[in-house]
């Protein structure tokens, strides 16, 4: 029965970490107040490609990290299982 307690409590930890990951806030007072001010007639474009990449190393990233937690927690299930008989 300890052994399920364990496990609850793992996946709530699991859980918690990956929901508390910090996202970056870009809209701040002083992107807004720059957006505002007309400097030039001149519309600049992103680059696509780049948006693109971020948004590939940022799901790659999030990806090993869950992964890695998934290995953590099943070696340790496994291991209260074995030395538990």
């Amino acid at each position: 029965m300890n052994i399920w307690i364990i496990v609850i409590f793992l996946f709530q930890f699991i859980g918690v970490f990956m929901s508390s990951q910090y996202k970056e806030n870009n809209f701040s007072t002083e992107s807004f107040s720059a957006l505002q001010a007309p400097a030039e007639n001149k519309i600049i474009r992103p680059n696509i490609n780049h948006l693109i990449k971020r948004i590939l190393v940022e799901r790659r990233r999030e990806r090993i990290i869950t992964i890695g937690l998934v290995a953590v927690c099943s070696s340790a299930i496994l291991l209260l299982i074995f030395f538990q008989n």
